[in-house]
């Protein structure tokens, strides 16, 4: 089984206006809202591709009703632990003119250490071995760092596969912990590694070093330059796949999700590192947080093309 957890979950609130004016009274085109959070958005795209998974984590029971009836209407499965407050509401505002791209993020729910405490006992009870979990995106208030750490600890004492995905020192911690597949975008990654973001050579290198020390699968995306994809056994690079651009939120996580189905259909790396591609390609053409369609996903698909790492001329 695939799970994934969100911690911090949102509900997204996508804004289109043609220019933002600051200052003064602004009308949008029209909104959309969906339920999102990192995890939630791989559920989303694992579902498009005709996979199964559980949502698990935190939601608040202030607004959990909205939140719930969302997911049931997605047919997403979840088993969320309920907390004090209100989920937070991210407002992503779109500016069709100009095509620009502002998010507004909100802390949300605190999290207590009963809390915590709680997700740590159910997610010691459920994990067996060869489950995959994608533990991702940020923490609540109240959670501090370390909780990803132990996270992974527990369910590689389980033996369960762990794709992590995160940010700052929730990354720094949670990779000392050996995740079995990491999907950091560059900024992510530039948390770990100072490297030259134009630099591909700087990029396989560092990646490599966190195969040598015991992570399975690395893959980099770095937005309209492509992405790059390290494992034990190979190096690659792709460029990014031409797109309409309707929404870049939710790319890397179509990219998580492809890696998690990928894993628990057994394809092969190379098989799984052009689905990523294609599912990215496909989420960035689709409005909001909304999932791409599985058609839509083969068709970009076709158009994946992969380079060896000694034979790319970077640009």
């Amino acid at each position: 089984m695939i799970y994934t957890v969100t911690l911090n979950p949102a509900i997204d609130m996508t804004v289109y206006i043609d220019t933002l004016k600051k200052g003064q009274v602004n009308r949008s085109r029209y909104c959309l809202m969906d339920a999102g959070g990192k995890g939630i958005n791989v559920s989303k795209v694992i579902k498009a591709l005709g996979g199964q998974s559980i949502v698990l984590g935190f939601l608040g029971n202030d607004n959990k009703d909205w939140f719930l009836k969302y997911l049931k209407e997605m047919q997403l499965d979840f088993d969320f632990i309920f907390v004090d407050g209100l989920t937070r509401t991210n407002i992503k505002i779109v500016e069709t003119s100009q095509k620009i791209y502002t998010d507004l993020n909100q802390n949300g729910f605190e999290v207590k250490k009963k809390d915590i405490n709680h997700l740590f006992e159910k997610i010691d009870k459920i994990a067996k071995a060869d489950d995959i979990f994608v533990v991702s995106g940020s923490l609540p208030p109240g959670a501090d760092e370390e909780v990803y750490a132990e996270l992974i600890r527990i369910l590689k004492q389980k033996g369960a596969k762990v794709i992590f995905d995160a940010d700052g020192k929730a990354l720094k911690s949670g990779v000392l912990e050996k995740p079995d597949v990491m999907k950091p975008n560059i900024h992510e990654f530039k948390c770990l590694f100072d490297v030259d973001e134009n630099d591909l050579n700087s990029i396989v290198n560092s990646a490599k070093k966190l195969i040598e020390s015991g992570i399975k699968k690395v893959l980099i995306s770095m937005g309209a330059k492509g992405a790059v994809f390290v494992t034990e056994n190979m190096e690659l690079f792709a460029k990014a796949a031409e797109a309409k651009i309707k929404s870049t939120t939710g790319a890397g996580d179509s990219m998580v999700a492809a890696i998690s189905y990928g894993l628990s259909q057994n394809m092969d790396d190379v098989s799984i590192f052009k689905l990523a591609l294609a599912c990215a390609a496909a989420k960035v053409s689709k409005e909001g947080v909304k999932p791409p369609e599985k058609k839509e996903i083969k068709k970009f698909l076709e158009k994946i093309s992969l380079e060896k790492l000694g034979e790319v001329k970077w640009i």
